[in-house]
C-alpha cells in the first residue's frame, strides 16, 4: 500500500484514501462493537484488512514490529471514528505474545476475530539459505502464527467464549522460484489449523 504516487509511478493495491472509499458489500455494522485483532497490521494486507473492519465498526488491536508504521495506520483509522490500539510485539516471541493477549482481555473481556497476518518472507534461491533466514521465516509464519492461535483459544476456553482465527497465506501448489521458505512453511501451517478445529469448534459453546 502506498500513500503518495507520483504521475506514472508503478504501484500495486490502494492508497489509503482508496481503501477508505472502496465500495464493499458489506453493511456497515457488520462487526459492530466486535474485537479484532490484526498482526502486522501496520502495513500492507495487514492495513487493508484492518481499514475494512473498522468501516464495519470494529474495534481494532493492531500488533506489528514498527511502532511507527503501527501509529500511523492507528491514526488512520482513529480519524474514522474507530476504537483502536496498537502494541510493537513480535509473533515470534511466545512471552510477546501472551503479553499481547492479556492486554486485549484486559481493555475489552473478550477477543471476537483473530486474523494472523504477520508474515515475512524474501526471495533467494534455496541452495542459498542461511540458517539463520531459514530460521527467521519458519519462526514468523509458523511458529508466531502457532503462538497465536494457541494463545487466543486458551483464553477463550478459560473464559467460556468463542472466537474465530483467520490465518492469511499464500497457495503455491506446484512451486514457485525463490520461495521454497514459503512453500515449506504453508503445509505445516494448514495442517495444526484443521486438526485443531474440530477439538477446538466446541469451546465457549
Amino acid at each position: 500500500m502506498t500513500d503518495s504516487v507520483s504521475a506514472g509511478d508503478r504501484r500495486f493495491g490502494f492508497t489509503d484514501a482508496e481503501l477508505v472509499a472502496h465500495p464493499t458489500v458489506f453493511g456497515p455494522d457488520l462487526f459492530k462493537d466486535k474485537v479484532i485483532v490484526v498482526s502486522g497490521g501496520g502495513s500492507g494486507i495487514g492495513k487493508a484488512i484492518a481499514i475494512l473492519f473498522a468501516r464495519l465498526g470494529a474495534h481494532l488491536i493492531l500488533c506489528g514490529r514498527k511502532p511507527e508504521k503501527l501509529e500511523a495506520a492507528a491514526a488512520l483509522l482513529r480519524g474514522l471514528g474507530t476504537d483502536v490500539d496498537a502494541m510493537a510485539m513480535s509473533i515470534r516471541e511466545p512471552e510477546e505474545v501472551e503479553s499481547l493477549m492479556e492486554r486485549v482481555w484486559s481493555r475489552h473481556g473478550r477477543l471476537d476475530v483473530l486474523v494472523n497476518n504477520a508474515g515475512g518472507q524474501f526471495a533467494q534461491p534455496a541452495i542459498d539459505f542461511s540458517v539463520k533466514g531459514w530460521k527467521a521465516v519458519i519462526d514468523t509464519n509458523l511458529n508466531g502464527t502457532w503462538y497465536m492461535m494457541q494463545a487466543a483459544a486458551r483464553r477463550w476456553r478459560d473464559h467460556a467464549q468463542a472466537g474465530n482465527i483467520v490465518n492469511v497465506t499464500a497457495t503455491v501448489g506446484r512451486g514457485l522460484p525463490h520461495m521454497c521458505k514459503r512453500r515449506r512453511e504453508n503445509p505445516s501451517l494448514k495442517r495444526p489449523e484443521r486438526l485443531v478445529a474440530p477439538e477446538q469448534k466446541c469451546i465457549g459453546r
